[in-house]
C-alpha cells in the first residue's frame, strides 16, 4: 500500500493525530546479490546533476519563465516526475546525496545527518582527521591569538555503508570506465562517487580533494584541476554584482518582494538587489570566496570546472560507461539566507534554468545527444521563512533549542533526581544534533536508572511541548511491526549506531532560531522539505510529465540501467514503471 504525499495544495498537513500526509511504505529491499555480468550499455557518459535545495514546485510555477534549452528541454523531451518526495525524515544535504546515489536510505546507507553525535563526538558525515587537503590549504592565524589555525577534517566517503551507482560501474567495467565528482561542497562531491572514483573536487577557496584519493587509491590531481586553480578562474567574479537575471521580469509578481522580513545578507552581500561579491575585500580573500559561492556565480564556475573534465578525460569518449556526479550548491545557500519565496532563489533558479541549457548543449556538441544520459534531481527542500505570508498564515516561528533543552533538562531533573554535582559532566543530555537528542549514560547508570526509561520520560515530555509536534524513542524507532506514515519516515532515518535516543520534531513551518534570526533551514519529514523533482533524459526516453509517486533514489536506478547495470546492490528503490512511457 502507497500513502499519499500532499501536493496540492504542497503545504497540505495532517498533524493531528501524529500522522503527515507525506512518506511512502518501506520498500522491501533486495537481496544482496553477486557481482552483475555487464551488458552492452546503451549511453557511453550517465550524468547525475544535483541542484542543492531545488524545491519541487519551482519548475511548476516558474516554468513559463524558463527558456526552451534547459529545465524545459529536459521536462518535454525528458520523463519529468512531478510527485518525487524523499521518503525519510532528516531531509539535510548528506542523506540525500547519498540516498540518491545508493538508492537506499539512512537507515541502510548510514548516512543519518550532515552531522551527528558518535561515540561521545561529534562527527562529520564525509571528513575525518585520516587524511589531509591536496593541494594543503592556506595557512591561517587567528587574529586575536597568533596562533595558526588547524585545517579542517580533510573528506573521504568511509562512513558511507551502501553500494553506489558508481561502485557498480567501476566494478562492472573497472579501470576503464572513468568517474568523477564534482561541487562547492565536500560531502556533495564525496558521497556520490562511492569508494574508488578517479577523483572526486570540492571548493575551498580552490578545487582540493584529499589524501584518501591521492595516496590511498594512488592518483595524482588532474592537470586540469591544477590548471583552474593557477589561472585563478574563482577570481573571475570579484567586484561583479549580482544583478537581476532578467531585468525586465515583474520579480514580486513571481515571488516576493526584494526586501522581505526574515532576509539575512550574506557574506556582506546586502539584502537588496545588487548584491555585492567582494564580501567587503578589496583583493579575493575567504570571505569573497563566500560570497562568490553564496551567488549564482558559483554555479557558473562549478559549471566550467565540469566541462574541462568532461573534455580532459575524455569521458564519453569510448564505449565503456562513465560517470560524472555534478552538484550545484549555491542554490542551497541563497535559500537559506534569503528564503525560496525571495527574488533571489527565482533569480539563481532562472540562472540555472541557463546554466542547464547551456550544460545540455555541451554535452551533445562533446559527446552526441544519443550518446549521454542525465538524471537530475535535489538532495532536500526548504521551510519558508517563519515571517513570510506562508509562514505567518501558519503561526510560524522560530524555536530557541536551548531553552527548550533546558526545560527537558528540569523535566528529567524532576522525574529522576539532579545529576551528582562531583560529575564533570552532570547534564542528563549529554548532546542535541537535531533532530536527535543523545542521553549522557554515566549520569544514568549513576541514577541506577536505565536509558530505555529515561528515553521514555523525555519523549513523553516533548509530547506535551506547545513547540513539539512529536518525539520519538530509538526504542520505537527499532520495533517492527506497521506504523504510521511519519513513523515510517522516522525509521528510515533511523541508524542505530549513529542516532540519538529520542527523535524530536518541532511544529510545522517552525524553525530552529531565536527571534531576530534571519534566513531559513530544512530537514524535516514534511512535505515542503521532502518535494524535488526528478528528470530522466535519454536515448528511448518518451518525452512530458509523469503523475506516478516517486523517490529521488530512483535515478540510481534510472542511470544503473542506461549503462546497462541493475540497481546498486543496496539500492531499494528501482526504476519508475512509466519511464518508458
Amino acid at each position: 500500500m502507497r500513502l499519499p504525499l500532499a501536493l496540492l495544495p504542497l503545504f497540505a498537513i495532517v498533524v493531528g493525530t501524529g500522522a503527515v500526509a507525506s512518506g511512502l511504505t518501506r520498500a522491501a529491499p533486495p537481496p544482496v546479490a553477486p557481482a552483475p555480468k555487464a551488458v552492452p550499455p546503451r549511453v557511453k557518459l550517465a550524468v547525475l546533476v544535483m541542484f542543492d535545495q531545488l524545491r519541487g514546485d519551482y519548475l511548476d510555477k516558474w516554468r513559463p519563465l524558463f527558456g526552451p534549452d534547459g529545465f524545459a528541454r529536459l521536462q518535454t523531451d525528458g520523463a519529468w516526475f512531478a510527485r518525487c518526495h524523499y521518503p525519510y525524515a532528516t531531509t539535510t544535504t548528506g542523506p540525500g546525496h547519498a540516498s540518491v546515489s545508493t538508492g537506499a536510505t539512512p537507515a541502510r546507507h548510514g548516512i543519518v545527518n550532515n552531522n551527528w553525535h558518535e561515540k561521545g563526538r561529534d562527527t562529520y558525515c564525509a571528513a575525518s582527521d585520516r587524511y589531509t587537503f591536496v593541494p594543503p590549504p592556506p595557512r591561517e592565524v587567528d587574529a586575536k591569538t597568533g596562533k595558526e589555525i588547524k585545517p579542517p577534517d580533510a573528506g573521504n566517503p568511509e562512513r558511507l555503508r551502501a553500494f553506489t551507482l558508481a561502485d557498480a560501474i567501476r566494478r562492472a567495467f573497472g579501470e576503464q570506465s572513468k568517474v568523477f565528482g564534482l561541487s562547492l561542497k565536500d560531502r556533495s562531491a564525496i558521497l556520490p562517487t562511492g569508494m574508488r572514483p578517479n577523483g572526486a573536487f570540492w571548493f575551498n577557496r580552490r578545487f582540493v580533494t584529499s589524501t584518501y584519493y591521492t595516496d590511498r587509491l594512488e592518483r595524482p590531481v588532474p592537470a586540469w584541476v591544477t590548471a583552474f586553480n593557477d589561472e585563478k578562474v574563482a577570481d573571475r567574479w570579484f567586484g561583479r554584482d549580482w544583478t537581476r537575471f532578467a531585468p525586465g521580469l515583474d520579480y514580486p509578481a513571481h515571488s516576493g518582494d526584494d526586501d522581505a522580513t526574515g532576509e539575512g545578507g550574506g557574506s556582506k552581500q546586502g539584502r537588496t538587489f545588487p548584491h555585492a561579491t567582494t564580501g567587503g575585500l578589496k583583493t579575493p580573500g575567504k570571505a569573497y570566496y563566500e560570497a562568490l559561492a553564496n551567488s549564482p556565480f558559483g554555479n557558473e564556475m562549478l559549471l566550467e570546472l565540469a566541462k574541462r573534465c568532461v573534455v580532459a578525460e575524455k569521458l564519453g569518449a569510448d564505449d565503456v560507461p562513465d560517470l560524472l556526479t555534478v552538484s550545484f550548491s549555491s542554490n542551497d545557500l541563497i535559500g537559506h539566507t534569503w528564503g525560496p519565496d525571495s527574488q533571489e532563489v527565482l533569480d539563481v533558479t532562472l540562472r540555472s534554468d541557463a546554466l542547464m541549457a547551456e550544460f545540455l548543449r555541451f554535452l551533445d556538441r562533446q559527446v552526441g545527444r544519443d550518446n549521454y544520459a542525465v538524471a537530475l534531481t535535489a538532495d532536500h527542500g526548504v521551510c519558508p521563512l517563519p515571517e513570510s505570508p506562508t509562514g505567518r498564515a501558519r503561526g510560524a516561528k522560530r524555536v530557541d533549542l536551548s531553552e527548550l533543552q533546558k526545560g527537558m533538562e528540569k523535566h528529567l531533573a524532576a522525574a529522576f533526581g539532579g545529576p551528582d554535582p562531583k560529575e564533570k559532566k552532570t547534564a542528563w543530555i549529554e548532546a542535541v544534533s537535531a533532530p536527535w537528542v543523545y542521553l549522557n549514560d554515566r549520569v544514568i547508570a549513576a541514577k541506577k536508572t536505565t536509558k530505555t526509561e529515561v528515553a521514555r520520560s523525555l519523549a513523553a515530555y516533548l509530547g506535551t511541548h506547545p513547540d513539539v509536534a512529536r518525539a520519538f524513542t530509538r526504542e520505537e524507532l527499532g520495533r517492527a511491526g506497521p506504523a504510521d506514515a511519519l513513523t515510517e519516515q522516522v525509521r528510515r532515518s533511523y541508524y542505530a549506531e549513529r542516532c540519538g535516543d529520542v527523535y524530536l520534531l518541532m511544529k510545522p513551518f517552525d524553525l530552529p532560531g531565536k527571534a531576530g534570526n534571519t534566513g531559513t533551514t530544512h530537514g524535516t519529514p514534511y512535505p515542503y522539505d521532502t518535494w524535488v523533482p526528478l528528470l530522466a533524459y535519454g536515448p528511448g526516453v518518451s518525452g512530458g510529465r509523469r503523475e506516478e509517486l516517486v523517490t529521488p533514489q530512483a535515478a540510481a536506478a534510472i542511470l544503473a540501467r542506461f549503462v546497462g547495470l541493475p540497481p546498486p546492490d543496496d539500492a531499494e528503490y528501482g526504476v519508475p514503471e512509466t519511464l518508458g512511457r
